[in-house]
């Protein structure tokens, strides 16, 4: 249950750490280009609408130079200011600037020095706001210094607005006499520019959502991935050593497909070393016990056999014990064959002692297969040090009785190899 708790905690922990490294970063940039595309929209529609302004302004201040040739003064005249251009009075008449105003949907407005002179500009009574004046910041900024200038908060008349102002110079450029001040309502730029600055935050939140949406499920996959992994390890760890990985790890061409395949080879290596005996290859006493446990659940009728090689003290004793091992994995070799084709299987039962089962078998069927394979050991010379060597073993066997417990069928099969070594040795009682 502890180590249960702990790959839970394990698993939500990668699972929250990968998002972290994948969405957290995802979202920071596009938060920092949801900024940034923001700024340049609010940057672009501003200079687009200033280029705009500059270019009404020009166009106007070229209108009135074609329309009235000469130079703009001032005068005053029964205590009332007069614009003239050229020897024509322009103050008196806003027809003309009416129709520029119509054409760019622009207000218009020429000062002198800092009064309206001739506006579109109306107050919130409907009267034009002429003989009204520029504020201190524009007639220094654009009078006094002569600097064409851009304003996106300027307000005029409680309405914000969007101006450029340009001084206007006599002929020369020695003498600045007034400005030209072209303006749009900020409200509707502001819009313009809200409604962009909101469809470039709706397409970067869907770009994000649909890019988690697929890093998710991706974590999910390589989440589960890993999960497989954990639990096929905690099988291992419980000594299942016969538990599967997961078929979709196996299948990954990834690195963690070749990790899930290590692990495969990591549990057939597992297996080798709990189920085998190192010297022979077959199956250890354990692994036979368990093997004889599944078989005797299975229901079906099965011999036994203890194989012991004879005199097999002798080839520790005369020639070492190297001798004796070389012996015994001959043996081990020649009983593993002389189990091909049947139902059972053979395991070194401990020292020079064999155990052979032989499933859905009875007792003369078990005595043939041992016979045959008695027989190989006659044929069998086993060359040590150029030195050949005669290997003989004796059989017990015995046949399952129904409400047998196993090990009393064992002792009778280990009785039976006993009657053989006093009667003679290379024999096969059963």
């Amino acid at each position: 249950m502890k180590l249960a708790r702990v790959t839970k905690k394990g698993n939500r922990s990668f699972y929250i750490e990968f998002l972290m490294m994948t969405l957290l970063p995802l979202i920071i940039c596009g938060i920092v280009m949801m900024m940034v595309c923001s700024k340049s929209i609010r940057d672009t529609m501003k200079s687009e609408a200033e280029d705009n302004l500059r270019n009404v302004a020009l166009s106007v201040l070229a209108a009135y130079d074609q329309a009235f040739p000469g130079e703009y003064e001032a005068a005053v005249e029964d205590n009332v200011i007069k614009l003239y251009k050229g020897g024509t009075v322009i103050s008196d008449d806003c027809s003309f600037i009416d129709g520029l105003e119509e054409s760019s949907r622009l207000e218009i407005t020429i000062f002198s020095y800092d009064t309206r002179m001739i506006t579109t500009l109306r107050d919130t009574d409907g009267n034009r706001m002429t003989m009204s004046v520029a504020s201190d910041r524009i007639v220094d900024e654009v009078f006094r210094q002569r600097k064409p200038t851009f304003y996106d908060n300027v307000s005029i008349g409680g309405v914000e607005y969007y101006a450029y102002y340009s001084p206007i110079m006599k002929d020369g450029g020695g003498e600045c006499i007034g400005m030209i001040g072209v303006a749009k309502p900020a409200t509707e730029l502001k819009n313009r520019i809200n409604r962009s600055v909101m469809n470039n935050i709706v397409v970067m939140l869907l770009a994000i959502l649909i890019t988690s949406f697929f890093i998710t499920r991706f974590a999910n996959n390589l989440v589960s991935v890993v999960k497989h992994m954990l639990v096929f390890m905690k099988s291992l760890a419980d000594n299942k050593l016969d538990a599967k990985l997961d078929a979709s790890v196996l299948q990954r061409e990834d690195e963690l497909g070749e990790m899930g395949r290590n692990l495969g080879s990591l549990q057939i290596a597992l297996r080798r070393l709990i189920e085998r005996d190192v010297l022979t290859g077959l199956f250890n006493r354990r692994s036979a016990e368990k093997r004889l446990d599944e078989i005797e659940a299975s229901g079906v009728k099965y011999c036994v056999s203890i194989g012991d090689i004879d005199h097999f003290k002798k080839f520790n004793d005369t020639f070492g014990h190297e001798c004796g091992d070389v012996v015994l994995r001959e043996v081990a070799h020649l009983l593993n064959e002389g189990m091909n084709g049947r139902d059972g299987f053979v395991a070194r039962w401990g020292g020079e002692e064999f155990l052979l089962v032989f499933e859905n078998s009875n007792i003369e069927q078990a005595k043939d297969a041992l016979t045959i394979i008695r027989q190989a050991l006659h044929d069998k010379e086993v060359e040590y040090n150029g030195q050949i060597h005669k290997v003989t073993m004796t059989f017990g066997a015995s046949e399952k009785v129904p409400g047998q417990p196993i090990n009393h069928l064992i002792r009778a099969a280990d009785d039976k190899l006993y009657e053989g070594k006093q009667g003679g040795r290379d024999r096969i009682l059963i």
